[in-house]
Order: C-alpha cells, then sequence, then structure tokens
C-alpha cells in the first residue's frame, strides 16, 4: 500500500469509527462522579451533537495540507475561545469543561493509534493532533477565564454601586432626623436662656420639644434596625423558625392596623378559606411585615378607599399565600422591579427601606414576596409561606 493510500485508508477508518468513539466518551463521562456525569445525563443529546462536531472536523484537519492547516490553526484559536465563553455563560463548572477536554484528548489519540498503522504518517498525524487539541485546550480555558473574570469584575462594580447608594440614602435619612433634633435642641437652650431672663419656663412648649426629639430618636432607632437587617448575611433560620398558627398572627397585626385605617377612614378587611393555617414562621418577623404592607396599602389609597387581605391554602406550592389588595393609585411598571431595593420608595416621605425589609425577612424564613399593580386600579402584593421545611 503507498503511502498517499495508507493516509487515504487512516482518514476513512477514523471517520468510520467515529460513532464508536463518541459512544466511548459519552460512557466514559456518563461514569464519573458529579457534577461530570450529571450534567452529562442531562444535555446527553446536545454533547452528543458537539463531540461528534468537534472530532469530524477534528480529523478531516489532520489530513489538510500545511497551508489550510495554518489557515484553520487561526480560526480555531477564535471559534475556541468563544466556546469556552458559552460554557462560561452556560454556568458549567469548570471541573466539566476539564474533564471533556482531557479525555477527549486520550481517546482521539488512542483512536488515531490504532487505526493508523502507518508508522512515519502516525507520527505526522500524532504531531498535527497535538497542535489541534492544545491549540483547543488553550483558547477555550481563555474563553472561560475571561469571561469568568468580566462577570466578577461586573459584580464588584454593581456592589460598589450598591453600597454607594445605600450609603447616600443612609446619610440622607439620618441627616432628617437630626437636623430636626439640632434644630429643636438650640430652641430649648433659646427657651431656658429666655426664662431665666423672664423667670418663666414655658413648660408645655419644652415639653413638646422634648417628645419631637425622643419621636426622630426613635426613627433613628427604627432605620439603623432595618439596615441591620439588609446589612446581614442570610442565617440559617432552622433555629427560630417555627411552625406556628398564622391567622392567630394575622387577627393580632388587624388589631394593629386599626388605628392606620381609622385615620383615614379606610375600609380594612381580612378573608379567610379556612380556620387554620400551620406554617414555619418568626412570629415577630410576620407580624413586621403585615403592619408593614397593610400601612403602604394604606398610604396609597384615597379617603374611603379599601384594603383588603386574604389568605388561602396553595397545595401546589406546599403553602400558605397571603394577599394585601388595594384600590388606591397604583405603581408604574417602571418602578415595581425598583420596589425592592433599599432606600427606593415612591412615597413623598418614605424611607424605602419596608420592601427591602420585608423581602429580607421572608427569603429568611423560606417565603417569597411578589408585587403585581396597575396604574389607577391598585396594588396586590403576595406573600408565601411554607408549610414544610
Amino acid at each position: 500500500m503507498t503511502r498517499e493510500a495508507a493516509t487515504t485508508n487512516c482518514l476513512e477508518n477514523l471517520l468510520a469509527g467515529l460513532e464508536a468513539t463518541v459512544d466511548l466518551h459519552m460512557e466514559a463521562m456518563a461514569a464519573m462522579g458529579e457534577p461530570i456525569s450529571r450534567y452529562y445525563r442531562q444535555y446527553q443529546k446536545q454533547q452528543r451533537i458537539g463531540i461528534h462536531g468537534l472530532l469530524l472536523e477534528t480529523f478531516q484537519q489532520m489530513f489538510t495540507s500545511p497551508g489550510e492547516f495554518a489557515v484553520y490553526k487561526e480560526a480555531l484559536a477564535i471559534e475556541a475561545f468563544k466556546w469556552g465563553e458559552r460554557w462560561a455563560q452556560a454556568e458549567i463548572p469548570k471541573e466539566v469543561l476539564l474533564e471533556v477536554l482531557y479525555h477527549l484528548r486520550l481517546q482521539v489519540f488512542q483512536a488515531v493509534r490504532d487505526t493508523c498503522p502507518h508508522s512515519e504518517k502516525k507520527e505526522e498525524l500524532l504531531i498535527r493532533l497535538h497542535e489541534i487539541l492544545s491549540l483547543r485546550y488553550h483558547h477555550t480555558m481563555r474563553g472561560y477565564l475571561t469571561y469568568k473574570d468580566q462577570q466578577i469584575s461586573l459584580l464588584h462594580q454593581q456592589k460598589i454601586g450598591v453600597i454607594g447608594q445605600m450609603a447616600a440614602g443612609m446619610a440622607h435619612e439620618i441627616r432628617n432626623p437630626l437636623t430636626a433634633i439640632g434644630g429643636f435642641l438650640q430652641l430649648m437652650d433659646t427657651n431656658l436662656s429666655e426664662s431665666q431672663e423672664s423667670s418663666r419656663l414655658n413648660v408645655e412648649q419644652f415639653r413638646q420639644y422634648i417628645q419631637i426629639c425622643q419621636h426622630e430618636v426613635q426613627t433613628l432607632e427604627q432605620l439603623v434596625t432595618s439596615f441591620l437587617i439588609l446589612a446581614r448575611k442570610n442565617e440559617s433560620v432552622e433555629m427560630t423558625n417555627k411552625q406556628v398558627e398564622l391567622r392567630t398572627l394575622l387577627e393580632r397585626v388587624h388589631k394593629l392596623a386599626s388605628h392606620y385605617v381609622v385615620e383615614k377612614d379606610v375600609q380594612l378587611s381580612f378573608q379567610y378559606d379556612r380556620e387554620e393555617y400551620r406554617i414555619w414562621a418568626i412570629p415577630s418577623y410576620v407580624e413586621q411585615i403585615g403592619l408593614n404592607l397593610i400601612k403602604n396599602a394604606v398610604d396609597a389609597v384615597e379617603s374611603n378607599g379599601e384594603v383588603q387581605v386574604s389568605v388561602r391554602l396553595a397545595p401546589e406550592e406546599n403553602g400558605v399565600q397571603v394577599r394585601v389588595e388595594d384600590n388606591g393609585c397604583g405603581i408604574p411598571e417602571a418602578r415595581i422591579k425598583h420596589l425592592f431595593e433599599p432606600f427606593y420608595t415612591t412615597k413623598e416621605k418614605g424611607t424605602g427601606m419596608g420592601l427591602s425589609v420585608c423581602k429580607q425577612l421572608m427569603e429568611e424564613m423560606g417565603g417569597k414576596i411578589a408585587v403585581q399593580s396597575v396604574v389607577g386600579v391598585g396594588t396586590r402584593i403576595d406573600i408565601h409561606f411554607q408549610t414544610k421545611l
């Protein structure tokens, strides 16, 4: 057999055994431990197609002319880089990528050794195969790591931006009570000076100033408490999460919220589809969330408006749904996605901490919160509690 015939025969044999090589690779990967075997089971069809195409291209390029091979290597570097980026975008673990490339290398080298018996040509083919696989490995990992670096950089910038936004919002919200406290302390000092000259102290006015300062101090305490809730890490709540009766907690919330609706002449109603709801929650969190959502709803409606709280069992989600609904002004769609951001508020005198804290507390209890709103119609907020852990 001539050298040219042996070369042609080698390529034909490689292509004929292509499916067997792919099968061998798929079996080897499926037998690997996690997360590699899970990934291959989950994306078996896509992986088979991808590996088949990769090997077909590799085998064909091993037998091209030197000029064609040089052009191919330039294109391969670009293709492999993009391939690595796609793997990173798909959140495929790097362990999977490394194992795929490593085992493909072993199996392809073995296939060429077994299929191409002509020793001189075999060495040339193995050298070219080494170039192809090394180039693909190098630029695939470059693409993968470059994308991951960009992600890390972007996340870092976003975190810096959020920290800056929270710091600016915190400073603004703290400055207002401090300005009020400073102003009234100055008035009290002036009042004392005038009383020394006239030998008369306006006790009632003095007491009023003190009450205002105390109220502003409480505002600061609430603000700092809310900020700490947002800033702390999401700690495990298994020790504090317990099975509680939701209706009992909501009836307490109803009683506490009564003065909100009386002041504004708003109708507040609670509706239940059963007598008892056993959920996993932290009682104080449930009361805080309920009061906050009802207060927001009352603020959103005009006098004689309505706020409805309904509770239903949600077996499809293994939980209980509480819905707080109002017929107020509604929230524009563009603003809804920002509602849970710290210090973002649609109210003139709001701090923007309430819904952020509600979301944090719900997540700590393993629950969820969602908002739907239509301008001019009203707003609906659903919170979901778990009935099972």
